[in-house]
Protein backbone atom coordinates (compact mmCIF):
# COMPACT_ATOMS: atom_id res chain seq x y z
CA UNK A 1 0.00 0.00 0.00
CA UNK A 2 1.09 3.66 -0.84
CA UNK A 3 0.27 6.96 0.23
CA UNK A 4 1.44 10.12 -1.52
CA UNK A 5 2.11 13.47 -0.35
CA UNK A 6 1.91 16.46 -2.46
CA UNK A 7 1.84 20.20 -2.31
CA UNK A 8 0.16 20.81 -6.03
CA UNK A 9 1.25 24.22 -6.00
CA UNK A 10 -2.34 26.58 -5.97
CA UNK A 11 -4.62 24.37 -7.31
CA UNK A 12 -2.82 22.93 -9.47
CA UNK A 13 -3.87 25.31 -12.41
CA UNK A 14 -3.11 24.32 -16.02
CA UNK A 15 -0.95 21.94 -14.72
CA UNK A 16 -3.79 19.79 -13.70
CA UNK A 17 -2.58 16.93 -16.96
CA UNK A 18 1.08 17.49 -15.41
CA UNK A 19 -0.28 16.77 -11.90
CA UNK A 20 -1.52 13.61 -13.28
CA UNK A 21 1.11 12.54 -15.26
CA UNK A 22 3.64 12.91 -12.82
CA UNK A 23 1.06 10.54 -10.07
CA UNK A 24 0.34 8.38 -12.34
CA UNK A 25 3.84 6.03 -12.39
CA UNK A 26 3.53 6.22 -8.23
CA UNK A 27 0.51 4.37 -8.30
CA UNK A 28 -0.60 5.73 -5.03
CA UNK A 29 -3.43 3.95 -2.76
CA UNK A 30 -4.31 7.40 -0.95
CA UNK A 31 -3.09 10.92 -2.00
CA UNK A 32 -2.98 13.75 0.46
CA UNK A 33 -2.70 17.23 -1.68
CA UNK A 34 -2.49 20.07 -0.17
CA UNK A 35 -2.81 23.29 -2.04
CA UNK A 36 -6.26 22.25 -3.32
CA UNK A 37 -8.65 25.35 -3.70
CA UNK A 38 -12.01 26.19 -5.14
CA UNK A 39 -11.80 27.62 -8.73
CA UNK A 40 -11.17 27.52 -12.33
CA UNK A 41 -8.77 24.25 -11.98
CA UNK A 42 -11.10 22.35 -9.58
CA UNK A 43 -13.10 20.55 -11.61
CA UNK A 44 -10.14 19.51 -13.95
CA UNK A 45 -8.18 18.08 -11.23
CA UNK A 46 -11.05 16.24 -10.09
CA UNK A 47 -11.48 14.72 -13.33
CA UNK A 48 -7.99 13.62 -13.56
CA UNK A 49 -7.62 12.16 -9.98
CA UNK A 50 -11.02 9.61 -11.32
CA UNK A 51 -9.67 9.37 -14.43
CA UNK A 52 -6.36 7.86 -12.09
CA UNK A 53 -8.89 5.56 -10.65
CA UNK A 54 -9.40 7.83 -7.18
CA UNK A 55 -12.95 8.04 -7.19
CA UNK A 56 -13.44 8.91 -3.93
CA UNK A 57 -12.39 12.47 -2.41
CA UNK A 58 -12.74 14.65 0.96
CA UNK A 59 -16.10 16.77 0.34
CA UNK A 60 -14.32 19.64 2.49
CA UNK A 61 -14.23 22.45 -0.17
CA UNK A 62 -12.28 25.82 0.41
CA UNK A 63 -13.80 29.05 -0.10
CA UNK A 64 -13.05 31.19 -3.38
CA UNK A 65 -8.86 32.01 -3.62
CA UNK A 66 -7.88 29.80 -0.12
CA UNK A 67 -5.56 27.02 0.22
CA UNK A 68 -6.84 23.12 1.80
CA UNK A 69 -6.37 19.69 1.65
CA UNK A 70 -7.88 17.31 -0.65
CA UNK A 71 -7.31 13.35 0.28
CA UNK A 72 -7.97 11.28 -2.52
CA UNK A 73 -8.32 7.48 -2.50
CA UNK A 74 -9.10 4.10 -4.71
CA UNK A 75 -11.63 3.08 -2.06
CA UNK A 76 -14.22 4.17 0.23
CA UNK A 77 -13.39 5.36 3.28
CA UNK A 78 -14.92 8.04 6.06
CA UNK A 79 -14.49 11.54 5.81
CA UNK A 80 -14.56 12.77 9.01
CA UNK A 81 -14.17 16.58 8.23
CA UNK A 82 -12.02 19.15 9.37
CA UNK A 83 -9.97 18.34 12.97
CA UNK A 84 -10.73 21.56 15.04
CA UNK A 85 -13.55 23.82 13.87
CA UNK A 86 -11.67 26.63 16.42
CA UNK A 87 -9.17 27.34 14.33
CA UNK A 88 -9.32 30.20 11.44
CA UNK A 89 -9.70 27.97 8.22
CA UNK A 90 -10.15 24.39 9.23
CA UNK A 91 -10.13 23.15 5.92
CA UNK A 92 -6.67 23.38 6.23
CA UNK A 93 -6.41 20.34 8.54
CA UNK A 94 -8.89 17.24 7.83
CA UNK A 95 -9.25 13.95 8.63
CA UNK A 96 -10.34 10.42 7.28
CA UNK A 97 -10.55 7.21 8.66
CA UNK A 98 -9.44 3.85 6.59
CA UNK A 99 -10.58 0.83 8.35
CA UNK A 100 -8.61 1.53 11.65
CA UNK A 101 -6.44 3.78 10.71
CA UNK A 102 -7.09 7.82 10.99
CA UNK A 103 -5.26 10.19 8.37
CA UNK A 104 -4.93 13.80 9.21
CA UNK A 105 -4.26 16.21 5.81
CA UNK A 106 -2.29 18.89 6.94
CA UNK A 107 -1.83 22.40 5.28
CA UNK A 108 -0.19 25.03 7.41
CA UNK A 109 -0.25 28.51 7.10
CA UNK A 110 2.98 30.44 7.56
CA UNK A 111 4.91 32.16 10.37
CA UNK A 112 3.20 32.64 13.93
CA UNK A 113 -0.11 31.98 12.12
CA UNK A 114 -0.04 28.87 11.91
CA UNK A 115 0.86 28.32 16.23
CA UNK A 116 -2.95 27.48 16.94
CA UNK A 117 -3.47 24.74 14.06
CA UNK A 118 -0.45 23.25 15.53
CA UNK A 119 -1.45 23.70 18.96
CA UNK A 120 -4.72 22.07 17.71
CA UNK A 121 -3.34 19.05 16.07
CA UNK A 122 -1.11 18.19 18.95
CA UNK A 123 -4.11 18.10 21.53
CA UNK A 124 -5.75 15.88 19.04
CA UNK A 125 -3.01 13.60 18.52
CA UNK A 126 -1.97 13.52 21.79
CA UNK A 127 -5.39 11.76 22.52
CA UNK A 128 -5.08 9.40 19.92
CA UNK A 129 -1.59 8.45 20.41
CA UNK A 130 -2.26 4.65 21.16
CA UNK A 131 -4.32 4.39 18.13
CA UNK A 132 -2.89 3.80 14.19
CA UNK A 133 -2.21 7.55 13.45
CA UNK A 134 -1.12 9.24 10.47
CA UNK A 135 -0.35 13.23 10.17
CA UNK A 136 0.63 14.25 6.74
CA UNK A 137 1.40 17.05 4.53
CA UNK A 138 2.42 20.32 4.48
CA UNK A 139 3.16 21.62 8.10
CA UNK A 140 4.98 24.91 6.76
CA UNK A 141 7.56 23.63 9.60
CA UNK A 142 11.11 23.03 10.02
CA UNK A 143 14.20 22.01 11.67
CA UNK A 144 16.93 24.63 12.30
CA UNK A 145 20.52 23.96 10.75
CA UNK A 146 19.01 20.49 9.64
CA UNK A 147 15.74 20.67 7.56
CA UNK A 148 16.90 24.60 6.62
CA UNK A 149 20.20 26.16 6.08
CA UNK A 150 19.83 28.25 9.10
CA UNK A 151 17.70 29.00 12.04
CA UNK A 152 14.48 31.62 10.43
CA UNK A 153 11.54 28.89 11.25
CA UNK A 154 10.40 30.44 15.19
CA UNK A 155 7.84 27.47 15.84
CA UNK A 156 10.50 24.42 15.13
CA UNK A 157 9.45 23.79 18.61
CA UNK A 158 6.83 22.10 17.62
CA UNK A 159 8.83 19.49 15.91
CA UNK A 160 9.69 18.57 19.09
CA UNK A 161 6.42 19.07 20.63
CA UNK A 162 4.90 16.47 18.10
CA UNK A 163 7.28 13.85 19.19
CA UNK A 164 6.19 14.34 22.92
CA UNK A 165 2.48 13.91 22.02
CA UNK A 166 3.85 10.36 20.72
CA UNK A 167 4.35 10.63 17.11
CA UNK A 168 7.63 10.47 14.90
CA UNK A 169 8.98 11.87 12.19
CA UNK A 170 8.79 9.03 10.02
CA UNK A 171 11.51 10.22 7.16
CA UNK A 172 13.63 12.19 9.69
CA UNK A 173 13.71 8.73 12.10
CA UNK A 174 15.09 6.91 9.47
CA UNK A 175 17.78 9.64 8.31
CA UNK A 176 18.86 11.31 11.44
CA UNK A 177 21.31 12.93 9.66
CA UNK A 178 20.23 13.38 6.07
CA UNK A 179 19.48 16.45 4.42
CA UNK A 180 17.03 16.93 1.84
CA UNK A 181 13.98 19.48 1.63
CA UNK A 182 11.14 19.80 -0.11
CA UNK A 183 10.70 23.33 -0.62
CA UNK A 184 13.12 25.96 -2.03
CA UNK A 185 12.07 29.89 -1.63
CA UNK A 186 12.46 32.26 -4.47
CA UNK A 187 16.22 32.72 -3.61
CA UNK A 188 17.11 29.18 -3.61
CA UNK A 189 17.35 28.39 0.16
CA UNK A 190 15.84 24.81 0.96
CA UNK A 191 13.74 24.03 3.50
CA UNK A 192 12.13 20.02 4.37
CA UNK A 193 8.58 21.14 5.38
CA UNK A 194 6.79 18.03 4.07
CA UNK A 195 6.41 15.59 6.97
CA UNK A 196 4.48 12.47 8.42
CA UNK A 197 4.29 12.04 11.49
CA UNK A 198 2.74 8.57 13.15
CA UNK A 199 2.15 7.09 16.18
CA UNK A 200 3.88 4.24 17.46
CA UNK A 201 1.03 1.76 15.97
CA UNK A 202 0.99 3.46 12.52
CA UNK A 203 5.10 3.68 12.31
CA UNK A 204 5.25 -0.10 12.86
CA UNK A 205 3.52 -0.49 9.48
CA UNK A 206 5.37 1.93 7.31
CA UNK A 207 8.28 0.25 5.42
CA UNK A 208 9.79 3.36 3.36
CA UNK A 209 9.93 7.10 3.08
CA UNK A 210 11.52 8.68 0.66
CA UNK A 211 10.73 12.50 -1.08
CA UNK A 212 10.32 12.29 -5.19
CA UNK A 213 11.95 15.33 -6.12
CA UNK A 214 11.58 14.94 -10.11
CA UNK A 215 8.59 17.11 -10.22
CA UNK A 216 10.00 20.08 -8.20
CA UNK A 217 12.82 20.00 -10.51
CA UNK A 218 10.58 19.37 -13.88
CA UNK A 219 8.31 22.70 -12.72
CA UNK A 220 5.17 20.42 -12.19
CA UNK A 221 5.33 22.32 -8.76
CA UNK A 222 7.12 23.90 -5.98
CA UNK A 223 7.15 20.68 -3.46
CA UNK A 224 8.79 17.17 -4.04
CA UNK A 225 6.28 14.36 -3.26
CA UNK A 226 6.53 12.71 0.09
CA UNK A 227 5.95 8.64 -0.62
CA UNK A 228 5.07 6.66 1.93
CA UNK A 229 5.10 2.80 1.60
CA UNK A 230 2.79 0.66 4.01
CA UNK A 231 3.09 -2.73 4.70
Amino acid sequence: MRYVAWNIRAGGGVRVPAIGAALAPLDADLLILTEYRDGPSTMPLHAELERLGYRHITRQLPPRGRNGVLIAARRRFADIGPVSPSVAEPWRMIEARIGRKTIYGVYMPNLRVKIPYWQELIRTLSQRRDEAVLAVGDFNTCRPYLDEAGATDVTSHFMDEVQTAGFRDLWRDRNPDGREFSWYSHRGNGFRVDHAFASRRMETRIQHVRYEHAPRTAGVSDHSMLVLDLR
